[in-house]
Protein backbone atom coordinates (compact mmCIF):
# COMPACT_ATOMS: atom_id res chain seq x y z
CA UNK A 1 0.00 0.00 0.00
CA UNK A 2 0.99 3.55 -0.97
CA UNK A 3 2.70 5.67 1.70
CA UNK A 4 3.24 9.17 1.26
CA UNK A 5 4.41 11.29 4.30
CA UNK A 6 3.83 14.31 3.31
CA UNK A 7 -0.04 12.84 3.29
CA UNK A 8 -0.20 11.19 6.49
CA UNK A 9 -0.02 14.33 8.24
CA UNK A 10 -3.07 15.39 10.39
CA UNK A 11 -4.24 18.78 10.09
CA UNK A 12 -6.94 20.02 12.34
CA UNK A 13 -9.46 22.53 10.76
CA UNK A 14 -11.84 23.33 13.30
CA UNK A 15 -10.29 26.42 13.74
CA UNK A 16 -9.88 27.98 9.66
CA UNK A 17 -13.74 28.36 9.71
CA UNK A 18 -13.72 25.01 7.21
CA UNK A 19 -17.37 24.29 5.83
CA UNK A 20 -16.31 20.93 6.21
CA UNK A 21 -16.05 20.84 9.32
CA UNK A 22 -17.41 23.28 11.24
CA UNK A 23 -21.19 21.58 10.42
CA UNK A 24 -22.64 21.30 14.50
CA UNK A 25 -21.66 17.42 14.40
CA UNK A 26 -18.09 18.59 14.16
CA UNK A 27 -17.95 19.89 17.79
CA UNK A 28 -17.89 15.94 18.87
CA UNK A 29 -15.08 14.30 20.10
CA UNK A 30 -13.73 12.40 17.45
CA UNK A 31 -16.02 13.52 14.32
CA UNK A 32 -14.68 12.81 10.93
CA UNK A 33 -16.24 14.70 8.16
CA UNK A 34 -16.33 12.97 4.97
CA UNK A 35 -18.83 14.69 2.87
CA UNK A 36 -17.64 18.14 1.09
CA UNK A 37 -15.75 17.84 -1.87
CA UNK A 38 -12.09 19.36 -0.30
CA UNK A 39 -9.40 17.45 0.70
CA UNK A 40 -7.57 17.04 4.17
CA UNK A 41 -5.00 16.64 2.33
CA UNK A 42 -2.00 19.73 1.92
CA UNK A 43 -1.42 21.48 -0.96
CA UNK A 44 1.80 21.37 -3.12
CA UNK A 45 5.25 22.05 -0.51
CA UNK A 46 6.38 24.87 -3.45
CA UNK A 47 2.43 26.29 -3.90
CA UNK A 48 2.28 26.95 0.05
CA UNK A 49 5.56 29.00 0.28
CA UNK A 50 4.79 30.79 -2.67
CA UNK A 51 1.60 32.15 -0.43
CA UNK A 52 3.72 32.17 2.60
CA UNK A 53 6.52 34.82 0.48
CA UNK A 54 2.97 36.32 -0.83
CA UNK A 55 1.82 37.02 2.42
CA UNK A 56 4.64 38.15 4.20
CA UNK A 57 4.85 41.48 2.57
CA UNK A 58 1.42 42.45 4.58
CA UNK A 59 -0.18 44.00 1.73
CA UNK A 60 -3.06 42.54 0.06
CA UNK A 61 -4.11 44.84 -2.59
CA UNK A 62 -6.08 44.38 -5.66
CA UNK A 63 -4.79 42.48 -8.63
CA UNK A 64 -4.20 42.00 -12.54
CA UNK A 65 -3.39 38.42 -14.09
CA UNK A 66 -0.13 38.54 -15.56
CA UNK A 67 0.58 38.42 -19.41
CA UNK A 68 1.89 34.84 -18.89
CA UNK A 69 -1.33 33.38 -17.05
CA UNK A 70 -2.60 32.21 -20.16
CA UNK A 71 -0.03 31.00 -21.53
CA UNK A 72 0.13 29.02 -18.63
CA UNK A 73 -3.03 28.12 -18.45
CA UNK A 74 -3.36 26.77 -22.27
CA UNK A 75 -0.04 24.58 -21.65
CA UNK A 76 -1.59 22.67 -18.84
CA UNK A 77 -4.61 22.25 -20.64
CA UNK A 78 -2.44 20.97 -23.38
CA UNK A 79 0.05 18.81 -21.36
CA UNK A 80 -3.05 16.89 -19.51
CA UNK A 81 -5.79 16.55 -21.33
CA UNK A 82 -4.26 17.27 -24.98
CA UNK A 83 -6.61 19.87 -25.09
CA UNK A 84 -5.52 23.01 -27.21
CA UNK A 85 -6.78 26.56 -27.29
CA UNK A 86 -5.86 30.07 -27.31
CA UNK A 87 -5.61 32.31 -25.36
CA UNK A 88 -8.02 34.60 -25.79
CA UNK A 89 -10.61 31.19 -25.43
CA UNK A 90 -9.49 31.20 -21.69
CA UNK A 91 -12.07 33.51 -19.76
CA UNK A 92 -11.51 33.93 -15.86
CA UNK A 93 -14.08 33.34 -13.15
CA UNK A 94 -13.76 32.99 -9.34
CA UNK A 95 -16.12 29.97 -9.23
CA UNK A 96 -17.43 27.44 -11.09
CA UNK A 97 -20.82 27.66 -10.39
CA UNK A 98 -20.65 31.14 -10.65
CA UNK A 99 -20.12 30.76 -14.41
CA UNK A 100 -22.64 28.14 -14.68
CA UNK A 101 -25.31 30.73 -13.06
CA UNK A 102 -24.60 33.59 -14.99
CA UNK A 103 -24.80 31.67 -18.76
CA UNK A 104 -28.17 30.26 -17.63
CA UNK A 105 -29.06 33.80 -16.81
CA UNK A 106 -27.75 35.29 -19.90
CA UNK A 107 -28.16 33.09 -22.61
CA UNK A 108 -31.31 31.25 -21.21
CA UNK A 109 -34.85 32.08 -20.78
CA UNK A 110 -37.02 31.90 -17.79
CA UNK A 111 -38.61 28.51 -17.40
CA UNK A 112 -36.47 26.80 -20.30
CA UNK A 113 -35.13 22.98 -19.29
CA UNK A 114 -31.64 22.45 -18.77
CA UNK A 115 -31.44 18.91 -19.03
CA UNK A 116 -28.69 16.98 -16.69
CA UNK A 117 -27.30 13.42 -15.73
CA UNK A 118 -28.84 12.36 -12.40
CA UNK A 119 -27.99 11.94 -9.62
CA UNK A 120 -26.50 15.07 -9.89
CA UNK A 121 -24.34 17.78 -7.95
CA UNK A 122 -27.16 19.60 -5.94
CA UNK A 123 -25.88 23.33 -6.68
CA UNK A 124 -26.23 22.50 -10.12
CA UNK A 125 -29.94 21.87 -9.67
CA UNK A 126 -29.74 25.00 -7.52
CA UNK A 127 -28.17 26.97 -10.27
CA UNK A 128 -31.23 25.87 -12.33
CA UNK A 129 -34.00 25.78 -9.96
CA UNK A 130 -33.19 29.42 -8.36
CA UNK A 131 -32.40 30.79 -12.30
CA UNK A 132 -36.32 29.94 -12.57
CA UNK A 133 -35.36 27.53 -14.99
CA UNK A 134 -36.96 24.05 -15.50
CA UNK A 135 -34.60 21.07 -14.39
CA UNK A 136 -35.13 18.31 -16.36
CA UNK A 137 -33.16 15.03 -14.64
CA UNK A 138 -32.16 12.17 -17.06
CA UNK A 139 -31.32 9.56 -14.82
CA UNK A 140 -28.42 7.31 -15.15
CA UNK A 141 -28.96 3.64 -15.89
CA UNK A 142 -27.70 1.78 -12.18
CA UNK A 143 -27.52 -2.39 -13.54
CA UNK A 144 -24.76 -4.44 -11.54
CA UNK A 145 -22.83 -2.40 -9.98
CA UNK A 146 -22.12 0.52 -12.89
CA UNK A 147 -23.71 3.54 -13.91
CA UNK A 148 -24.50 4.18 -17.81
CA UNK A 149 -26.17 6.57 -20.38
CA UNK A 150 -29.92 5.76 -21.35
CA UNK A 151 -28.91 7.07 -25.13
CA UNK A 152 -32.64 6.69 -26.22
CA UNK A 153 -33.75 8.80 -22.60
CA UNK A 154 -30.97 11.44 -23.57
CA UNK A 155 -32.38 12.18 -26.97
CA UNK A 156 -35.88 12.12 -26.03
CA UNK A 157 -34.52 14.95 -23.31
CA UNK A 158 -32.21 16.97 -26.63
CA UNK A 159 -36.18 17.16 -27.98
CA UNK A 160 -37.19 19.08 -25.13
CA UNK A 161 -33.95 21.03 -23.73
CA UNK A 162 -31.49 23.00 -25.83
CA UNK A 163 -29.26 23.17 -23.03
CA UNK A 164 -27.44 20.70 -21.32
CA UNK A 165 -25.30 20.13 -18.16
CA UNK A 166 -22.42 17.64 -18.31
CA UNK A 167 -20.23 17.02 -15.33
CA UNK A 168 -17.15 15.56 -15.92
CA UNK A 169 -15.86 13.35 -14.61
CA UNK A 170 -18.99 12.83 -13.23
CA UNK A 171 -20.36 13.88 -9.81
CA UNK A 172 -21.37 11.64 -7.37
CA UNK A 173 -20.87 8.43 -9.16
CA UNK A 174 -17.72 8.76 -10.35
CA UNK A 175 -17.84 8.01 -13.69
CA UNK A 176 -15.20 8.90 -16.30
CA UNK A 177 -16.89 8.99 -19.76
CA UNK A 178 -15.68 7.05 -22.31
CA UNK A 179 -14.75 9.06 -25.70
CA UNK A 180 -17.42 6.86 -27.23
CA UNK A 181 -20.11 7.76 -24.81
CA UNK A 182 -18.85 12.11 -25.38
CA UNK A 183 -19.00 11.73 -29.38
CA UNK A 184 -22.56 10.22 -29.21
CA UNK A 185 -23.31 13.14 -26.57
CA UNK A 186 -21.82 15.13 -29.10
CA UNK A 187 -23.39 14.11 -32.17
CA UNK A 188 -26.97 13.78 -30.40
CA UNK A 189 -26.34 17.45 -29.31
CA UNK A 190 -25.45 18.57 -32.88
CA UNK A 191 -28.41 16.68 -34.17
CA UNK A 192 -30.90 18.40 -32.03
CA UNK A 193 -28.89 22.25 -31.24
CA UNK A 194 -28.04 21.16 -28.22
CA UNK A 195 -25.96 23.94 -26.13
CA UNK A 196 -23.33 22.22 -23.84
CA UNK A 197 -21.73 23.48 -20.48
CA UNK A 198 -19.37 20.88 -19.06
CA UNK A 199 -17.87 20.96 -15.46
CA UNK A 200 -14.70 20.03 -15.43
CA UNK A 201 -13.56 20.40 -12.34
CA UNK A 202 -12.99 16.68 -11.05
CA UNK A 203 -10.60 16.05 -14.49
CA UNK A 204 -7.57 15.12 -12.57
CA UNK A 205 -8.75 12.88 -10.34
CA UNK A 206 -8.98 9.70 -13.59
CA UNK A 207 -7.61 6.51 -12.30
CA UNK A 208 -8.84 3.97 -14.93
CA UNK A 209 -7.78 3.15 -18.42
CA UNK A 210 -9.81 5.71 -19.07
CA UNK A 211 -8.64 9.49 -19.22
CA UNK A 212 -10.25 12.82 -19.40
CA UNK A 213 -11.28 14.09 -22.39
CA UNK A 214 -12.86 17.56 -22.75
CA UNK A 215 -15.95 17.15 -24.79
CA UNK A 216 -15.03 20.49 -26.79
CA UNK A 217 -12.45 18.33 -28.68
CA UNK A 218 -14.88 16.10 -30.11
CA UNK A 219 -16.23 17.76 -32.77
CA UNK A 220 -16.41 21.26 -34.24
CA UNK A 221 -20.51 21.39 -33.57
CA UNK A 222 -19.70 21.02 -29.78
CA UNK A 223 -16.53 23.29 -30.04
CA UNK A 224 -18.86 26.13 -30.55
CA UNK A 225 -21.69 25.63 -29.06
CA UNK A 226 -20.50 25.05 -25.48
CA UNK A 227 -18.55 26.50 -22.35
CA UNK A 228 -15.51 24.43 -20.65
CA UNK A 229 -15.41 25.28 -16.96
CA UNK A 230 -12.02 24.16 -15.31
CA UNK A 231 -10.30 24.58 -12.04
CA UNK A 232 -7.09 23.79 -10.05
CA UNK A 233 -9.23 24.12 -6.80
CA UNK A 234 -10.48 20.16 -6.55
CA UNK A 235 -6.98 19.21 -8.04
CA UNK A 236 -4.63 20.90 -5.83
CA UNK A 237 -6.75 21.71 -2.77
CA UNK A 238 -7.50 25.25 -3.01
CA UNK A 239 -11.08 25.90 -3.70
CA UNK A 240 -10.97 28.76 -0.69
CA UNK A 241 -8.70 30.70 -3.13
CA UNK A 242 -11.76 30.68 -6.05
CA UNK A 243 -10.07 30.68 -9.57
CA UNK A 244 -11.40 28.99 -12.36
CA UNK A 245 -10.78 29.27 -16.27
CA UNK A 246 -13.92 29.04 -18.54
CA UNK A 247 -13.01 28.30 -22.35
CA UNK A 248 -15.54 29.31 -24.73
CA UNK A 249 -14.30 28.89 -28.32
CA UNK A 250 -17.26 31.17 -29.91
CA UNK A 251 -16.28 34.44 -30.23
CA UNK A 252 -19.84 35.83 -29.92
CA UNK A 253 -20.64 33.82 -26.83
CA UNK A 254 -17.25 34.79 -25.29
CA UNK A 255 -17.45 38.34 -25.16
CA UNK A 256 -21.12 38.85 -24.16
CA UNK A 257 -20.21 36.44 -21.19
CA UNK A 258 -16.84 38.67 -20.07
CA UNK A 259 -19.01 41.75 -20.54
CA UNK A 260 -21.67 40.21 -18.28
CA UNK A 261 -18.61 39.64 -15.74
CA UNK A 262 -17.91 43.22 -16.17
CA UNK A 263 -21.04 44.18 -14.96
CA UNK A 264 -21.32 42.16 -12.02
CA UNK A 265 -18.21 43.72 -11.05
CA UNK A 266 -16.33 40.27 -11.20
CA UNK A 267 -12.20 41.20 -12.33
CA UNK A 268 -9.73 41.26 -10.03
CA UNK A 269 -8.54 37.65 -8.72
CA UNK A 270 -8.35 36.74 -5.30
CA UNK A 271 -4.45 37.97 -3.83
CA UNK A 272 -3.77 34.17 -3.44
CA UNK A 273 -5.33 32.66 -6.11
CA UNK A 274 -2.69 33.99 -8.84
CA UNK A 275 0.67 32.65 -7.43
CA UNK A 276 -1.24 29.14 -6.33
CA UNK A 277 -2.24 28.43 -10.04
CA UNK A 278 1.10 29.87 -11.36
CA UNK A 279 2.93 27.34 -9.31
CA UNK A 280 0.44 24.83 -9.44
CA UNK A 281 -0.03 24.73 -13.03
CA UNK A 282 4.07 24.75 -13.99
CA UNK A 283 6.13 22.56 -11.61
CA UNK A 284 3.09 20.18 -9.65
CA UNK A 285 2.56 17.74 -12.31
CA UNK A 286 4.57 15.16 -10.19
CA UNK A 287 2.47 15.97 -6.84
CA UNK A 288 -0.49 14.81 -8.56
CA UNK A 289 0.70 11.70 -9.36
CA UNK A 290 1.59 11.02 -5.77
CA UNK A 291 -1.45 12.20 -4.88
CA UNK A 292 -3.30 9.70 -7.37
CA UNK A 293 -1.29 6.98 -6.04
CA UNK A 294 -2.28 8.03 -2.56
CA UNK A 295 -5.92 8.26 -3.40
CA UNK A 296 -5.83 4.98 -5.29
CA UNK A 297 -4.50 3.13 -2.35
CA UNK A 298 -7.61 4.57 0.35
CA UNK A 299 -9.81 4.04 -2.04
CA UNK A 300 -8.70 -0.12 -2.17
CA UNK A 301 -8.85 0.31 1.69
CA UNK A 302 -12.36 1.33 1.72
CA UNK A 303 -13.37 -1.52 -0.69
CA UNK A 304 -11.39 -4.17 0.77
CA UNK A 305 -12.96 -2.83 4.25
CA UNK A 306 -16.47 -3.03 3.22
CA UNK A 307 -16.42 -6.18 1.12
CA UNK A 308 -14.62 -7.89 4.27
CA UNK A 309 -16.27 -6.13 7.42
CA UNK A 310 -19.33 -4.00 5.93
CA UNK A 311 -20.89 -6.48 2.84
CA UNK A 312 -23.70 -4.35 2.99
CA UNK A 313 -21.88 -1.21 2.38
CA UNK A 314 -21.26 -2.00 -1.80
CA UNK A 315 -18.65 0.43 -3.27
CA UNK A 316 -19.65 1.57 -6.94
CA UNK A 317 -16.73 1.20 -9.12
CA UNK A 318 -14.64 4.98 -9.05
CA UNK A 319 -12.93 5.86 -12.48
CA UNK A 320 -12.93 9.54 -11.27
CA UNK A 321 -13.01 12.03 -8.49
CA UNK A 322 -11.64 11.33 -4.94
CA UNK A 323 -15.00 10.16 -3.88
CA UNK A 324 -17.23 7.26 -3.40
CA UNK A 325 -20.65 6.87 -4.12
CA UNK A 326 -21.68 3.87 -1.75
CA UNK A 327 -25.11 1.59 -2.06
CA UNK A 328 -26.17 1.02 1.29
CA UNK A 329 -29.44 -0.39 0.31
CA UNK A 330 -28.78 -3.88 1.79
CA UNK A 331 -29.03 -2.45 5.27
CA UNK A 332 -33.08 -2.17 4.94
CA UNK A 333 -32.72 1.28 6.72
CA UNK A 334 -34.27 4.79 5.88
CA UNK A 335 -31.44 7.68 5.09
CA UNK A 336 -32.61 9.42 8.58
CA UNK A 337 -32.00 5.63 9.98
CA UNK A 338 -28.27 5.64 8.87
CA UNK A 339 -28.14 9.16 9.65
CA UNK A 340 -28.75 7.77 12.80
CA UNK A 341 -26.14 5.56 13.08
CA UNK A 342 -23.32 7.35 11.24
CA UNK A 343 -23.68 10.67 12.90
CA UNK A 344 -24.66 9.75 16.16
CA UNK A 345 -22.63 6.41 16.81
CA UNK A 346 -19.85 6.50 14.18
CA UNK A 347 -19.36 9.98 14.40
CA UNK A 348 -18.95 10.51 10.74
CA UNK A 349 -20.53 12.79 8.19
CA UNK A 350 -21.32 12.22 4.97
CA UNK A 351 -22.99 13.78 1.99
CA UNK A 352 -26.40 12.30 1.79
CA UNK A 353 -28.29 10.72 -0.91
CA UNK A 354 -31.07 12.55 -0.84
CA UNK A 355 -28.84 15.79 -1.87
CA UNK A 356 -28.64 14.66 -5.30
CA UNK A 357 -32.05 13.83 -6.41
CA UNK A 358 -34.41 10.99 -6.10
CA UNK A 359 -32.22 8.63 -8.06
CA UNK A 360 -29.30 9.14 -5.02
CA UNK A 361 -31.65 7.42 -2.39
CA UNK A 362 -30.19 4.23 -0.90
CA UNK A 363 -26.73 5.56 -1.49
CA UNK A 364 -24.39 8.02 0.38
CA UNK A 365 -20.79 9.78 -0.80
CA UNK A 366 -18.13 9.30 0.87
CA UNK A 367 -15.03 11.76 0.88
CA UNK A 368 -11.37 9.65 1.09
CA UNK A 369 -9.38 12.46 0.27
CA UNK A 370 -7.43 12.03 3.72
CA UNK A 371 -4.84 10.55 5.96
CA UNK A 372 -5.07 7.23 5.92
CA UNK A 373 -4.72 7.13 9.37
CA UNK A 374 -8.01 9.12 9.66
CA UNK A 375 -9.42 7.02 7.29
CA UNK A 376 -9.14 3.85 9.17
CA UNK A 377 -10.36 5.01 12.08
CA UNK A 378 -13.32 6.26 10.09
CA UNK A 379 -14.22 2.89 9.09
CA UNK A 380 -13.42 1.53 12.30
CA UNK A 381 -16.53 3.92 13.95
CA UNK A 382 -18.58 3.21 11.43
CA UNK A 383 -18.56 -0.41 11.58
CA UNK A 384 -19.11 -0.25 14.88
CA UNK A 385 -22.73 1.79 14.90
CA UNK A 386 -23.60 -0.81 12.00
CA UNK A 387 -22.89 -4.19 13.79
CA UNK A 388 -24.36 -2.66 17.26
CA UNK A 389 -27.47 -1.52 15.78
CA UNK A 390 -27.71 -4.90 14.62
CA UNK A 391 -26.71 -7.21 17.58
Amino acid sequence: MDKTPMFDRYINRLDNYSAKWKSGSSTVPNFISMSVADMDLPAPERLIKQLECFNQTGIYGYTVLPENYFDVVRNYLERHYSYKVKNDEIVFCPRIIQAISIYLREFTQIGEKICVFTPSYSPIINAITLNNRQFLPCPLVYKNNHYAIDFSLLESCFKQAKFFILISPHNPTGRVWTKFELQKIAQLAEQYSVFIISDDVHADFTFSETSHQIIAGINNYVKNHSIICTSPAKTFNIPGLEIANIIIHNKKIREKFHRTLQQLGIHNPNYFSIPAIMIAYQYCDNWIIQLKHYIVANKRLVQRFFTEEIPQLVVIPSEGTYLLWINYQKLLISEDQLKEKLIKLAQVEMAWGSDFGIEGMGFFRMNIAMPRFLLQQALIQIKNAITKGDA
